[in-house]
């Protein structure tokens, strides 16, 4: 009798120990070294750590760890964000097959769906079917975006830009200027689809055809059409605005321009008629409220720049620590102005003394599109989060330009 009540109260501790070290493998609630541990990989996943929080539930599964309900949701949430699509796309699949009336079926069936269209893209029907489906019932979730991206890439694929500016405009105007990775991917892709019809030799919304007359000139036309000459000319594949011929046939662009900075993500949009139309990555200032925040008006435009850092040096266009870069345009004095820089490394964060920089293909383009008197909004806080704040370089002496 005491040998058997002996075996009894090993197989309790045996039993005790493994629930309490969350070793329970027959299918049972996780224990609480295991709650412990998925807690844990869901403070990784706030903090952005999507990766570490994967390996967490890679342990636990290599230990045969029992994670219910919860603990199942973090992981699949851990290998979607994790760009691990394949196992999250297994792992959603089995929780909605063991939970089918879960209240995070939504958030579970947006994973599911993601993972596969990352998988396999949308190409094929029934997948595609399913996003639209889900889309139209979810219209306004705030994480559909990856698949509003993937349904426009698609279109792309297929020829059909019209179908992909639509749906990428319309989801632009309903994220508000958020400036998450995938916002930013839809926002480039949106953003050449626009250039590539501005710059089209074909006729869009509003666009007119202008006929060349005796005594024109590409300045006179496009002042009189409010666009710039430069515009006009990539519009037409022009190269020598002397060679306009009468009678020739120009594409004169429907454009109305507008300018948006966002301090606290270091972003720059275009719109085009109130919508958007580009988004360009800038840097702001490094100390909080040295960009100036509110309406303005671009005042002025100026090729190749001169830089006077206020300390008595002058820096000449061409030289490599000239920080105006090839591109000024002023929009308070001509103290604070949208410009380029040398350093394109430094886009992205709070990095200047007050200005507004781009990187040298942005700042010209952006140039060649927008006339004098563009309004610009600047607004927003720093977020140093999200962007470094760069300390202001060590300039050397200016170079000693050769003249010509």
């Amino acid at each position: 009798m005491n040998k058997v009540l002996a075996i009894v109260a090993v197989l309790a501790l045996l039993i005790g120990g493994a629930t309490y070290f969350g070793m329970n493998r027959s299918g049972g609630g996780p224990g609480e070294e295991t709650r412990e541990r998925i807690q844990l990989a869901a403070s990784l996943l706030t903090r952005g750590e999507a990766r570490q929080a994967a390996e967490v539930f890679d342990e636990l599964s290599s230990e045969g760890r029992t994670l219910g309900k919860e603990g199942e949701f973090v992981r699949l949430r851990a290998f979607d964000q994790a760009g691990r699509s394949a196992e999250a796309l297994e792992a959603s699949k089995a929780f909605l097959d063991r939970y089918p009336g879960s209240e995070r079926k939504t958030e579970v069936e947006l994973v599911r769906l993601t993972s596969e269209v990352a998988s396999s893209g949308v190409g094929n029907p029934v997948l595609r079917q399913s996003v639209e489906e889900f889309l139209e019932r979810h219209p306004n979730h705030s994480g559909a975006v990856r698949l509003h991206v993937a349904l426009a890439r698609q279109d792309l694929q297929l020829g059909d830009n019209s179908a992909a500016r639509y749906r990428l405009n319309r989801l632009m105007n309903e994220v508000d200027g958020r400036a998450d990775d995938e916002i930013r991917e839809l926002a480039k892709m949106l953003g050449e689809i626009n250039l590539d019809k501005l710059l089209s030799p074909a006729l869009g919304d509003g666009d007119i055809s202008y006929t060349v007359a005796s005594g024109d000139t590409i300045n006179g036309i496009a002042r009189r059409h409010g666009v710039t000459e430069e515009l006009l000319m990539r519009a037409n594949n022009i190269d020598d605005p002397r060679r306009l011929r009468v009678g020739q046939r120009l594409k004169v662009p429907n454009v109305d321009f507008g300018l948006h900075v966002d301090i606290s993500t270091n972003t720059l949009t275009l719109t085009n008629h109130g919508q958007f139309f580009k988004m360009y990555p800038v840097r702001t200032g490094r100390e909080p409220g040295s960009t100036p925040r509110g309406e303005f008006r671009i005042l002025n435009k100026k090729r190749n720049p001169t830089w006077r850092p206020g300390d008595g040096r002058v820096y000449l266009p061409g030289d490599p620590h000239n920080e105006l870069g090839t591109r000024w345009m002023s929009f308070q004095g001509d103290l604070y102005g949208i410009h380029g820089t040398p350093r394109p490394e430094t886009v992205g964060h709070y990095s200047s003394n007050g200005c507004v920089g781009m990187i040298t293909e942005d700042v010209e383009e952006l140039f060649d599109l927008i006339m004098v008197g563009t309004p610009l909004l600047i607004e927003g806080e720093q977020d140093t989060t999200r962007h470094k704040v760069i300390p202001a370089p060590d300039l050397p002496p200016p170079q000693q330009m050769a003249s010509n």
